[in-house]
């Protein structure tokens, strides 16, 4: 929280699953980078929980040093960090990678409250949240780039186009595309990774 001066957070690939609340006193962050970029870290956690005979709940309140967020660190094979509330107060955020929200709905409106974002990427989206979800991201006309994870990556419930948006990456079990996607007329990139979506 001292870090006034700070522009850019990068904790790519570590083992850190929640920001502290002191965070928002960085009023100069432009950029946060989270998440682990491959699989490896998780196979390798599941490799001691099975060798030394822990379960995954005991493992969680260990290695988050009892701050209780098991649901991110069981997540599928994929790590992310939970936003702490008041997060919306950084004003200055361009970039958000690496968030995961299917922990509760605060960090969901936090991140729809950050109008300034042109690249997000969160993990976590399921049917209890999309629709949530959904009417967050409509708030965030100038996003330029998004890639979302989800268990079933219906975004259909987005309200209104992201007019701005050049990149969409989607990962997860799409069905069939957004009916939005045709009115992005300034997408130039669209990527789709472990999808069954029967467009494609």
């Amino acid at each position: 929280g001292n870090l006034r001066q700070l522009e850019t957070l990068d904790i790519r690939g570590t083992s850190i699953v929640m920001l502290p609340q002191t965070i928002i006193k960085l009023q100069k962050l432009q950029h946060l980078h989270a998440g682990f970029p491959t699989k490896g870290n998780y196979l390798c956690t599941r490799h001691v929980l099975h060798t030394y005979g822990f379960n995954q709940l005991d493992a969680c309140t260990s290695l988050c040093c009892r701050a209780a967020t098991p649901c991110v660190m069981m997540d599928k094979d994929y790590g992310g960090v939970v936003l702490p509330g008041g997060t919306r107060k950084l004003k200055s955020l361009h970039t958000v990678r690496g968030v995961h929200v299917s922990c509760g709905d605060v960090v969901i409106q936090e991140i729809g409250r950050l109008t300034g974002l042109r690249k997000l990427g969160v993990m976590g989206i399921n049917e209890k949240n999309n629709v949530k979800f959904c009417s967050a991201i409509s708030n965030l006309s100038r996003l330029e780039s998004l890639s979302v994870q989800s268990d079933k990556g219906c975004l259909d419930d987005i309200s209104s186009p992201l007019k701005n948006l050049r990149s969409l990456k989607l990962e997860g079990r799409l069905g069939v595309l957004p009916v939005w996607i045709k009115k992005l007329q300034n997408l130039v990139k669209l990527k789709l990774s472990f999808t069954t979506s029967s467009q494609v």
